[in-house]
């Protein structure tokens, strides 16, 4: 009987000789099983504890000796078991807790003297190199020849880089990391990301910059438990013409880089990031902002290389807004409670009026019926740290708003500047 865990090994003896000693977690296995050469009825068991500095492993009596078992975290992989002679503790952590409760079990019915024969209990042996070494947590593969063809990636990985390895798709085996937290696949020639990418749901950082993406993989923001984790993107230096409104919908995101690339606008909805930090989206072809953009909270901003259309004074509409149909009025409502919708519920062409919707500086959104608004806005007022837009030291950038009836353009005039 086996077990791989992480365990810290406790001597009660040192408090009472006033001593400490510092905890020291190692991955370790443990077995259950009689010593070597010990004859065939000899009933005697052993717990053997061994690790990656003593393979052949401390062996503890078992009946008799075992002062006491703490289960209470046993469902979170954790246990704790008490010998009397020597006057230790193992401390049991990282178990899987279906295993660990097997392994206490039987540990239990060696501590009361049961027959266990039928458990064919092996005669104990030092561990494995692969038992007792540290799961691997991170991987980085910067040369083709370095890619496993005939190997699978570690289970246990929690970061993944493969960079400089002209990867056209995403390896399968790759959304198989259930652990996986950091994917960095920069430097490659990909253009397309599977849904498959729904499987890493402790997905926190994804690193796609010098690749070949001409459009936003919309399936990173379109899953839920994405929306949930993901805080830090990056998708420099590729050919993205658009961002989808579904980046929005990414709750948690604090990084955000698409530098160099084709972008011509932001979605209008990009306020609703209220958790972004760190923005930079320089050298493209964006000319104005949209107004949600002055609701953020930046630490750092960069914009700069980007050909924004300055004017000197704010231009307020002159024409008369139409009412809003009944086209509108259901569109602003889906939007509204963020009812889901895609190409399989509705027609393209809806789909597309529905991801067109401008917000209103109340926050309402509208379609057709509404009222456009250009003003200017110094990018040091909502970042602490800001990249001059150009050579001249401009901070000053165009913001585009829009207004949903003729009442909330009257309190934007009332109030002289863009949010009232």
């Amino acid at each position: 009987m086996r077990l791989c865990c992480d365990v810290d090994l406790v001597n009660r003896l040192l408090p009472e000789m006033n001593m400490k000693k510092k905890r020291n977690t190692a991955r370790a296995q443990l077995s259950i099983g009689k010593k070597p050469g010990s004859h065939l009825k000899d009933g005697t068991l052993f717990l053997m504890l061994c690790t990656a500095k003593d393979r052949n492993g401390a062996k503890y009596l078992i009946k008799g000796n075992v002062e006491q078992v703490f289960v209470r975290f046993v469902d979170e992989g954790k246990a704790t078991i008490r010998f009397k002679n020597p006057q230790q503790d193992i401390c049991i952590n990282k178990a899987d807790p279906v295993q660990l409760k097997c392994f206490l079990s039987v540990l239990r019915q060696a501590v009361q003297g049961k027959e266990l024969d039928r458990l064919k209990l092996s005669v104990l042996a030092p561990a494995s190199t692969k038992n007792v070494e540290k799961p691997k947590s991170k991987l980085c593969i910067l040369h083709r020849k370095d890619y496993p063809l005939t190997t699978n990636f570690p289970g246990s990985l929690e970061q993944l880089q493969i960079s400089q390895c002209r990867l056209k798709r995403i390896d399968s085996r790759i959304f198989q990391l259930k652990k996986l937290e950091i994917l960095d696949l920069s430097e490659n020639v990909l253009e397309t990301i599977s849904e498959e990418i729904s499987n890493l749901k402790q997905l926190k950082q994804l690193i796609l910059n010098h690749n070949q993406f001409v459009t936003f993989p919309k399936n990173i923001c379109m899953m839920f438990h994405l929306q949930q984790c993901i805080g830090y993107l990056d998708f420099s230096d590729n050919g993205i013409v658009e961002l989808p409104n579904h980046l929005c919908e990414l709750k948690n995101l604090v990084t955000l880089k698409i530098d160099n690339n084709n972008l011509c606008s932001l979605p209008p909805t990009f306020g609703r990031l209220r958790r972004l930090k760190f923005f930079s989206a320089s050298n493209n072809r964006i000319q104005i902002l949209p107004a949600g953009f002055a609701r953020l909270r930046l630490e750092t901003v960069d914009l700069s290389g980007n050909p924004f259309e300055i004017a000197d004074k704010p231009k307020y509409p002159t024409e008369i807004m139409e009412s809003p149909d009944l086209e509108e009025i259901c569109a602003r409502a889906i939007r509204k409670m963020r009812v889901p919708y895609n190409e399989d519920v509705l027609l393209l062409s809806l789909c597309k009026y529905l991801d067109a919707a401008r917000q209103c500086l109340c926050g309402t959104f509208c379609f057709r019926c509404s009222i456009r608004y250009t003003s200017l806005i110094n990018l040091t007022v909502i970042s602490t740290t800001v990249t001059a837009i150009d050579n001249s030291g401009r901070k000053c950038v165009p913001i585009e708003a829009f207004h949903c009836s003729t009442k909330c353009l009257a309190r934007c005039q009332n109030s002289g500047h863009l949010y009232g």
